[in-house]
């Protein structure tokens, strides 16, 4: 049975953890190849996989999640464990720290096995902000090599009769209640604007509605996010502010105006889509750092 460890990694912590569970599972008679999650690495040819990703604000290293992401149907067949580090004191292991929102949706989408969250490494030199902030106060090693072989043990009992658990599909995530939210958002700044337009004229109403902009988007995105499943916070936000230029463009400009004038409206049209982006995606990478909390055993 061929196993492939692999892991997104930035500072070599979560590194070393892969290749310490990769030595504990050697050690139990397991084929194990441990490599860096990478675009051109195939997982067709292993029979389990297990992928790990550093925490960084309660998100996973790029790398772990754009390697799972890619791969979905592939994952989907084969057993799937997942780990994660960064805790940088001693939670993970005196009690069990689930994943975080982002990674709990990666397994439900994969079907994957189980999931471990080991201590992180920071070390005393670190550079490059925040790191260097943190490792005034959290400076350490927290991987616990025992934790690890535990774990270990756990995935070498289970990998003989192991199978992919049922797939979570997360409608939540879907094309269409994504769309659906752009256009309501979008909807709804249009109708405000044309009250606005009616009322105070064109120059207030531009004025005002650049404000109202952000307001209405703001809401929009915490009620989006909040829905388990959503989109990674920049695809929401880039979606919203091309389908409110697309809407733009095509009901405004074509329908009613019928000129294509307002291409060149800096305040009218690029502004708040502009706006559109940036609320939306820094709410949702708020809401993404929502914490976990720890399950300390009796």
């Amino acid at each position: 049975m061929r196993i492939l460890i692999t892991w997104g990694s930035k500072r070599g912590g979560t590194e070393g953890i892969g290749h310490m569970l990769a030595d504990d599972l050697r050690a139990r008679g397991m084929h194990v190849e441990a490599r860096p999650a990478r675009r051109s690495l195939d997982v067709r040819s292993f029979d389990a996989v297990v992928v790990g990703g550093a925490l960084y604000a309660n998100r996973w290293h790029p790398a772990a999640r754009k390697f799972v992401e890619q791969r979905i149907a592939d994952l989907r067949r084969i057993p799937v464990w997942f780990f994660s580090s960064g805790p940088l004191d001693d939670s993970a292991a005196q009690g069990t720290i689930p994943p975080s929102p982002q990674v709990e949706l990666l397994m439900a989408r994969v079907g994957a096995q189980g999931h471990l969250t080991v201590g992180g490494r920071l070390e005393a030199n670190a550079r490059g902000f925040p790191a260097s902030a943190m490792a005034r106060q959290h400076a350490g090693d927290w991987r616990r090599p025992e934790q690890i072989a535990r774990w270990a043990d756990q995935i070498a009992r289970a990998l003989p009769a192991a199978r992919p658990n049922p797939v979570i599909e997360l409608p939540a995530r879907s094309l269409r209640r994504l769309f659906t939210y752009a256009a309501a958002g979008w909807a709804a700044c249009a109708l405000t604007m044309a009250a606005l337009f009616a009322l105070l004229g064109a120059s207030v109403a531009i004025v005002v509605h650049t404000l109202i902009v952000p307001v209405v988007f703001s809401a929009l995105a915490v009620r989006y996010f909040r829905a388990r499943g959503a989109r990674a916070p920049f695809t929401a936000a880039a979606t919203f502010a091309a389908a409110a230029i697309g809407l733009d463009l095509t009901v405004i400009a074509g329908l009613v105006q019928r000129s294509p004038a307002m291409l060149t409206s800096i305040a009218g049209l690029w502004v708040p889509a502009m706006l559109i982006l940036l609320v939306t995606w820094t709410v949702g990478a708020i809401m993404a750092m929502r914490p976990v909390r720890t399950s300390t055993p009796p």
